[in-house]
C-alpha cells in the first residue's frame, strides 16, 4: 500500500478521522494531566526516610469531631514510657505574626514552634546548620531558603537578629541558627519559619511519633487510651487515632489541620471520570472504524478476489489507525504540556518512566479497538462462490445500538453527578454566613496593639460610604469552633458545657442573622485597656474591685441543651460561667436568641453556642464594602489602616477566598465534573452525528420512496430520530439509579446535604436528550426535504 493510496483514503474519510483524532487527543491529554496530579497526590510525605514508621497522634472525646491537635501536657509523660515509640515531635502552629528585621516589618503566616529533634525525625534538609543542635536554644529560629534570600540577599543569615510579635507568642528576639531548604511541594505542611518550642508552655500541638516498628500502632493506641482512662475527672470516652504520616494528606478528616488536605475520594473521582471519558472515546473509535470498514468492504472484496490474503486487509486498516494514534499522542502531549501551568503543575514530564508506560498502553488500546471491526468482519471480504456479488451487505446495527445505550448512560450519569455537585456547592454558598457575598474583607489574628485601636479604625473607615459595615470575631467563618465554656443557668443546679463564639455587637447585622427572641447586645461597657487591666489582675490572682456583669446570646440549638422550652423563656435568665481565661467577668443575662446559622463549615452539624462579647478576644476583623465598591473600598482601607496602624502591615484576604480554601476539593470536583461532562457530551454527539449521517446515506432510497408515497417531512424526521430517543431514554433508566447511589455516598462527608430531587435527574436527562436530538435533527431535516428524483438519479 503506497503513500498516495494511504493519503487518498485518509482524505476521503477525513470527517471520521478528525473525530477520532480529536477524541483521542482530548482523552490522552486528560490522562497525562490526571496521571501527573494523582502521582503527586499519592506521593505526599513519602520523601521522609522514616515515613513508613511515622504516625500522627490525635485524641477524640466521645463522638466529637476529631481535632488534628492534642493537649501535649496530658500525655507527654506517657509517650516517653512507651517502648514502641523511638522519638516524638511536637509542633505548634502560629497563624500570623509580625516579623521585624533591620527596621522592616512584614506579616508572616502559618509558621511553627517545633521540638529540638524536628530534623532528626523529619527529612527536611538544611542548607546551613547542624540538625542535632540547630533548635536547641530557646532563641533559635530557622528561615527557609526563599525567605533568607528576601531578607538577607547574599549575606550569611546565621546569627542575624529577628523579632516576632503575635497573638499566640510573646514578643521576642530570636537569632537565626540555620537555613532549611524550601519544603517539598508534596509535604502536608509548609512554612518559611521554624523556631524553638518551649517545653514548659502548655498548648495544643500536633504530635508525630516515630515508631520502632509500624506494627506497634495497636499497642501504642492501647497504652495511650489506658493513660487517659486513668484520669479521675475525665468522663468522656477517649479514642486515640494514630494516622500514618503518608495517609494524612488524602485520608485525614480532622479539624484544624495544618493545611487544607486533599481527599482520596477525589482521586477516585478523577480516575472514574477518565475511565468514563475513555469509554466514550473508544466507542466512537470503534463505531467510526466499523463505518469505515463498511465503506471499504467492496474495495477489500476486490483485493481478495485478486489474490490478497487477510493480512493485506489488516495492513490496510493498521496504517491509518497507527497514524491517527500517533498524531493523537503528539497533539494530546502538546496540549497537556501547555495546559499544565494553568492547572498549577510545574510541568508534565513526557519522558518519565510512568508517562512512557501510560503512552504505550494508550496506544496499544487504541490500536486494538481500531482492529476489532476488521477482525470481526474479515470473513465478509471473502467470496465463497461465484454467486457472491460485489454488492455491499447489509450493515448490522445491533452492537452499535447497545453501545449507544452504554455511551449515553455514561453521559447522563456524569451530567447528573455534575448537577448534584453544583447543587451542593450552591448549598455551601447559601448556608455559610457571607457565602454569597463577594465584598467582605477579612483579617485574621491581629496583635494586641491593633486590637486596641479597633474602635478608632472602625470609626475612620465608616466615614467613607464605600464601606458599609465592620465587625469582629474570635475566629474567621469556616473554621472549627473548639473553645467552650461551662455555665449554670439561674434556677438549675447542673452546669452545662457550650461552645462559645466571641463577636462584636454589630456581628449579627453584618451577616444578616435573624433573631427569634430578644435583642442584640448593648454596646460593650469597657474599653480594651480597661478590660486588659482587669484580665491581667485576675490572672495575677488579684481581687477585681467592681462587680461586673455582661449580656449573652444563644442560638436556637442551645435552647434545648440548657432546658428552655421556648426562645422567650430564655430571655432575661441569669447565667454564671466558668472558664480559665474568660471568667474575669463571670455572670450576665441572656438578652437574645438567634436562629441557627453556619459559622463553622458544613462538614459538621450546627452546634449549640453561647455568643458573647470581649474586647480582648476580637482577634479577627471583617469589613463589608458597598455593591461595586470593592476596588475603591480596598484602596480606602489601606489608606486608613496605614494612618491608624503605621507600624503593622495590613494582612487581609476576602471571605470568598477563605471559603475557597476550606472547600477547595469540592469546588475543584465541581469544575472537573463539569469539564468531563461537557467533553463526554461533545464527543458522544460527534459520534452520533456521524452515525446519523451513515444511517441517512443507507436509507436514502427508502426515504425517497416514502416521500413519493406521501410521507411528510415531520414523519420522516420522527422515523429517523425515534430510535435514538428510545435509546437515550433507556440509557437514562440505567444511569439514574447509579448516579443517585454515587451522590448519596459523596454526600455522606457533609452534615448539611442538598436534596436529590427528582427534577435534577429529569433535567439532566432532558438536557442530554434535547442536545443530542438537536445535533442530529438537521441531518434528518435535510434527508426529509431532499427531492426524491435527485436520489433516484444519484442511484
Amino acid at each position: 500500500m503506497n503513500i498516495t493510496v494511504i493519503f487518498r483514503r485518509l482524505v476521503k474519510s477525513s470527517s471520521l478521522r478528525i473525530v477520532n483524532l480529536l477524541g483521542l487527543s482530548v482523552i490522552f491529554a486528560c490522562l497525562l494531566l490526571s496521571y501527573q496530579y494523582i502521582r503527586k497526590e499519592l506521593s505526599y510525605d513519602r520523601f521522609n526516610e522514616n515515613a513508613d514508621h511515622m504516625v500522627r497522634l490525635s485524641i477524640q472525646y466521645d463522638d466529637e469531631p476529631l481535632d488534628g491537635r492534642l493537649y501535649l501536657q496530658n500525655v507527654e509523660s506517657e509517650l516517653e514510657k512507651i517502648a514502641e515509640i523511638e522519638q516524638f515531635v511536637s509542633i505548634s502552629k502560629v497563624n500570623t505574626a509580625v516579623l521585624t528585621y533591620a527596621g522592616e516589618r512584614r506579616i508572616m503566616n502559618d509558621f511553627y514552634a517545633v521540638s529540638p529533634n524536628f530534623f532528626e525525625v523529619f527529612s527536611y534538609s538544611l542548607a546551613a546548620g547542624d540538625p542535632s543542635t540547630v533548635l536547641k536554644s530557646p532563641e533559635s529560629i530557622l528561615v527557609s531558603h526563599s525567605l533568607a534570600q528576601e531578607l538577607f540577599g547574599n549575606e550569611s543569615p546565621l546569627g542575624k537578629e529577628l523579632s516576632l510579635e503575635g497573638r499566640r507568642m510573646d514578643s521576642k528576639t530570636y537569632f537565626v541558627s540555620g537555613v532549611f531548604d524550601d519544603f517539598p511541594e508534596n509535604s502536608h505542611f509548609h512554612t518559611d519559619l521554624l523556631f524553638h518550642r518551649r517545653h514548659d508552655v502548655p498548648e495544643w500541638t500536633y504530635v508525630y511519633l516515630l515508631l520502632n516498628d509500624k506494627d506497634g500502632i495497636p499497642q501504642v493506641k492501647k497504652q495511650v487510651e489506658a493513660h487517659y482512662d486513668a484520669f479521675e475527672n475525665l468522663t468522656e470516652k477517649v479514642t486515640a487515632h494514630l494516622m500514618p504520616l503518608t495517609d494524612i494528606h488524602l485520608h485525614s478528616r480532622a479539624q484544624r489541620e495544618m493545611e487544607h488536605n486533599g481527599n482520596i475520594y477525589y482521586i477516585y473521582l478523577i480516575t472514574g471520570a477518565n475511565i468514563l471519558l475513555l469509554v466514550v472515546v473508544l466507542f466512537n473509535l470503534w463505531l467510526n472504524h466499523s463505518l469505515l470498514f463498511s465503506y471499504n468492504k467492496r474495495y477489500y472484496q476486490l483485493l481478495r478476489l485478486n489474490g490478497a490474503d487477510a493480512s493485506t486487509i489488516l495492513y490496510n486498516e493498521a496504517i491509518p489507525a497507527f497514524l491517527v494514534g500517533l498524531l493523537s499522542i503528539l497533539f494530546g502531549g502538546i496540549a497537556a504540556y501547555y495546559l499544565a501551568p494553568t492547572l498549577h503543575f510545574a510541568t508534565v514530564n513526557l519522558f518519565s518512566h510512568g508517562t512512557i508506560w501510560l503512552t504505550l498502553c494508550f496506544w496499544g488500546i487504541t490500536l486494538f479497538v481500531s482492529f476489532i471491526p476488521a477482525l470481526a468482519s474479515i470473513s465478509s471480504t471473502m467470496f465463497i462462490s461465484t454467486r457472491d456479488s460485489l454488492s455491499p451487505t447489509r450493515f448490522s446495527f445491533a452492537n452499535i445500538r447497545y453501545m449507544l445505550v452504554m455511551q449515553y448512560a455514561i453521559v447522563i450519569f456524569i451530567v447528573i453527578i455534575s448537577f448534584g455537585i453544583s447543587r451542593q456547592l450552591d448549598l455551601i454558598k447559601t448556608t455559610q454566613v457571607g457565602g454569597k457575598t463577594e465584598n467582605i474583607l477579612v483579617m485574621e489574628e491581629q496583635p494586641d496593639d491593633v486590637k486596641e485601636r479597633y474602635e478608632l479604625l472602625k470609626t475612620e473607615l465608616l466615614k467613607h460610604p464605600e464601606i458599609e459595615e465592620a465587625t469582629t470575631a474570635f475566629q474567621l467563618p469556616g473554621t472549627a469552633i473548639r473553645d467552650g465554656i461551662n455555665l449554670t443557668v439561674e434556677g438549675k443546679s447542673e452546669s452545662q458545657f457550650l461552645p462559645i463564639l466571641l463577636v462584636g455587637e454589630d456581628f449579627f447585622s453584618f451577616f444578616d442573622i435573624k433573631f427569634i427572641a430578644g435583642k442584640v447586645f448593648d454596646p460593650y461597657k469597657m474599653t480594651y485597656k480597661e478590660e486588659s487591666d482587669i484580665l491581667m489582675n485576675y490572672l495575677a490572682g488579684k481581687e477585681i474591685p467592681i462587680d461586673l456583669t455582661e449580656q449573652y446570646m444563644l442560638n436556637r440549638k442551645a435552647l434545648s441543651v440548657l432546658g428552655f422550652n421556648s426562645p422567650e423563656e430564655a430571655i432575661g435568665k441569669n447565667i454564671q460561667i466558668t472558664h480559665g481565661s474568660l471568667d474575669y467577668v463571670n455572670k450576665g443575662t441572656i438578652c437574645g436568641v438567634t436562629d441557627d446559622f453556619t459559622y463553622i463549615n458544613i462538614y459538621e452539624e450546627s452546634i449549640p453556642m453561647l455568643i458573647m462579647q470581649r474586647q480582648m478576644f476580637r482577634h479577627c476583623f471583617m469589613l463589608k464594602f458597598g455593591p461595586g465598591k470593592q476596588e475603591e473600598g480596598v484602596k480606602i482601607f489601606n489608606e486608613v489602616w496605614n494612618t491608624v496602624n503605621p507600624d503593622y502591615p495590613a494582612n487581609y484576604s476576602f471571605l470568598q477566598d477563605v471559603y475557597g480554601k476550606v472547600y477547595r476539593n469540592e469546588f475543584n470536583a465541581g469544575r472537573l465534573v463539569n469539564l468531563f461532562s461537557l467533553l463526554c457530551l461533545i464527543i458522544a454527539n460527534l459520534g452520533l452525528i456521524i452515525f446519523m449521517a451513515f444511517i441517512v446515506k443507507r436509507r436514502r432510497k427508502e426515504i425517497a420512496i416514502r416521500k413519493v408515497n406521501g410521507a411528510q417531512p415531520g414523519q420522516i424526521i420522527r422515523m429517523l430520530n425515534m430510535n435514538f430517543i428510545y435509546r437515550i431514554l433507556f440509557a437514562f433508566v440505567i444511569a439514574s439509579p447509579l448516579a443517585w447511589w454515587v451522590m448519596q455516598q459523596w454526600l455522606t462527608d457533609f452534615a448539611h446535604k442538598t436534596t436529590l430531587d427528582w427534577w435534577i435527574f429529569a433535567l439532566a436527562g432532558i438536557a442530554v436528550l434535547l442536545i443530542s436530538v438537536a445535533s442530529v435533527s438537521w441531518q434528518s431535516w435535510r434527508a426529509s426535504t431532499q427531492n426524491p428524483a435527485e436520489v433516484v438519479k444519484s442511484e
